[in-house]
């Protein structure tokens, strides 16, 4: 295995300059300002619209915002490929009807689906890098169906990794500010979970999170996986670059493209790359 390269990182991107914010950048919905997603198509813009107005009639009051994750939240939305993650906040919800009124059979969705997790205000202003959830919905065609209530002893690691993307991008469909609801971690908190997530996942999805993680880790912000994968083009050793160039290629047509890619070498020195820069 060809070792980390982070001293190399270390010393392009010292210390907290590293972590680069939403206030830093133009583009985002800020102090209160909710967003308008303006570059995505129609049907998705719809869609957000219908949730947001589902939720509002399922709580009413307790509804306290609705916040973009992922590939929307990060600009790098790509239909027949991407799907739609939102992440909303309630005071003392019931999940039951939330599901039934979200899933694809009672609100279809024109992505790929709907990861939607839902999250008790009281609760979540308490987490740091635990699931913590109330409702972990997974809705849509190209989804395996699930409606989960209790994070028990299952993977943790997609839940604070999604909320800093959140904290980051600072996107509101609703609501006030995510940063008003809950403390961000810190880097040095949430890098053993983002290495944690490495080995989760198989073909180029796995590739380009992977890509994303060895980014997160060198410049402590995050940004879309094709994005990542271009980054890591130029910053890891020869050997795992043609992984990483299969995995943009496939990435870039439909989610079957590069199910059967193989980046477990590749995966495995990243893995190790987070845990040196972690020890």
């Amino acid at each position: 295995m060809t070792a980390p390269f982070g001293d190399r990182f270390d010393a392009v991107c010292p210390g907290d300059a590293r972590r680069v914010d939403a206030a830093a950048r133009p583009g985002r919905s800020l102090a209160g300002g909710v967003w308008t997603p303006a570059g995505l198509p129609g049907d998705v813009r719809a869609y957000l619209d219908a949730v947001v107005a589902r939720l509002r009639d399922l709580l009413g009051p307790a509804l306290v915002g609705v916040y973009p994750a992922g590939s929307v939240a990060l600009d790098a939305y790509r239909p027949g490929r991407s799907d739609l993650d939102l992440v909303a906040v309630a005071d003392h919800p019931d999940p039951a009807p939330i599901a039934a009124a979200l899933s694809h059979d009672a609100l279809p969705c024109p992505a790929a689906g709907l990861e939607f997790v839902l999250y008790d205000r009281a609760t979540l202003a308490a987490l740091t890098t635990e699931a913590g959830f109330t409702l972990n919905l997974n809705t849509g065609r190209a989804l395996e169906p699930k409606a989960e209530t209790d994070p028990g002893d299952g993977p943790a690691f997609w839940y604070p990794i999604d909320r800093d993307i959140v904290h980051q991008q600072s996107r509101t469909l609703t609501g006030p500010p995510f940063a008003t609801l809950t403390t961000r971690v810190p880097y040095d908190q949430l890098l053993p979970v983002v290495a944690s997530s490495v080995a989760a996942q198989t073909g180029d999805n796995a590739v380009l999170n992977a890509c994303r993680a060895l980014r997160y880790r060198a410049l402590r912000s995050w940004t879309s996986k094709p994005a990542a994968g271009a980054w890591a083009l130029g910053q890891v050793p020869l050997e795992h670059r043609p992984v990483i160039a299969a995995a943009l290629e496939s990435h870039g047509r439909d989610r079957s493209a590069g199910a059967t890619l193989d980046g477990r070498t590749f995966q495995a020195y990243v893995t190790a790359t987070l845990t040196a820069a972690g020890a």
